[in-house]
């Protein structure tokens, strides 16, 4: 009786006890990366905040035998998930919304859209998980462009004259 009333309440929690987050598969491999050999880009390619981007992932090698995968990622400089991923696959990877594309093409294409945050810049990381354990890491900063500030006429100032005494 003394051992039930011990466990009773984990009894009461039930499954969620001993549960963490689910990994989506894949996860583990993007912890071992090796420089990617392709290029990502994103149209337009300044940070804006509230903005569809064209994130594009061009590989010249032949993947359209490979069951490989591309795990796209866009984080704050604060290493925050920001953002969201439109018309693709996404997952949870160590906190991280993910996007998940198979690869089937040499350039491949997914739809992220900045959050309306004010932030500085932006990270898309990309990585191209392929079989045999393979995994390769690029990475694409959005920055936010010059900004440009109007001075109305009226608003310049002159330095103050000096007279001679």
């Amino acid at each position: 009786m003394a051992a039930f009333l011990l466990l009773a309440p984990l009894l009461l929690l039930g499954p969620a006890a001993g549960q963490a987050d689910t990994e989506m598969e894949g996860c583990l491999r993007l912890w071992n990366t090796t420089e990617g050999n392709f290029s990502v880009e994103t149209t337009p390619g300044t940070y804006q905040a509230n903005t569809t981007y064209l994130v594009t992932i061009k590989d010249d090698r032949n993947h359209s035998n490979s069951s490989g995968q591309l795990l796209l990622q866009a984080l704050s400089r604060q290493n925050a998930s920001v953002g969201r991923w439109e018309d693709a696959a996404t997952g949870i990877c160590s906190s991280v919304l993910t996007a998940v594309l198979n690869i089937t093409e040499r350039e491949s294409t997914a739809r992220w859209t900045s959050p309306d945050s004010n932030l500085s810049s932006v990270r898309i990381r990309v990585f191209l998980s392929l079989p045999d354990n393979i995994t390769e890491l690029r990475t694409w900063v959005l920055s936010r462009g010059a900004e440009t500030i109007t001075v109305p006429p009226n608003s310049t100032t002159r330095a103050p004259s000096t007279s001679p005494s």
